[in-house]
């Protein structure tokens, strides 16, 4: 079992756990390394790769997220506050970061009408700007759970196919 932090990251719109970004965003920060440098995204895939995967033709995404996760950890650091782990707890003793269980919404499907938040009530999803739904936090999906899925009526909300949970479940 590994120490390091699970941080969530939007990538190309679909959410990601990235182990360890935490420790790279402290080092590069007391290192004084600044968002706006010169191939820092590039730099941020290249340390975040030591604990991740990330797919080769998915690397420009990954630079772009790692880059806005960046930002607000500076962001963050230089109005005082240091960010703290988020404790999103277990399932059946597995941290529930470790649990491949979360939404996926198509924003092309979505119409906005908003009866998944309702449902929703740990906070995984949230309303976007133009009125349509996204996932803010996968980690904060109850495992097992998918009844937003079930409501929604165009079909905008999938979930991984409930035997993955097995592997996870001791059976």
């Amino acid at each position: 079992m590994t120490d390091l932090s699970m941080r969530q990251v939007l990538v190309g719109g679909r959410p990601a756990g990235m182990l360890g970004l935490d420790k790279v965003f402290e080092t590069l920060y007391d290192q004084g390394r600044r968002p706006e440098e010169p191939d820092l995204g590039m730099d941020l895939v290249a340390q975040a790769r030591a604990h991740n995967y990330i797919p080769k033709p998915a690397v420009a995404d990954y630079a772009e997220a790692l880059l806005r996760e960046y930002r607000q950890y500076v962001a963050q650091r230089a109005g005082g506050e240091k960010p703290r782990r988020v404790d999103y707890g277990t399932w059946r003793g597995h941290p529930r970061e470790h649990i491949p269980w979360f939404p996926t919404v198509a924003a092309d499907l979505c119409n906005g009408c908003g009866v998944c938040l309702k449902l929703c009530g740990p906070g995984a999803l949230a309303s976007t700007p133009d009125g349509k739904v996204e996932v803010v936090d996968s980690f904060k999906c109850v495992v097992g759970c998918s009844s937003c899925a079930s409501v929604c009526k165009p079909g905008a909300i999938t979930f991984p196919p409930r035997e993955i949970l097995d592997a996870w479940s001791g059976r």
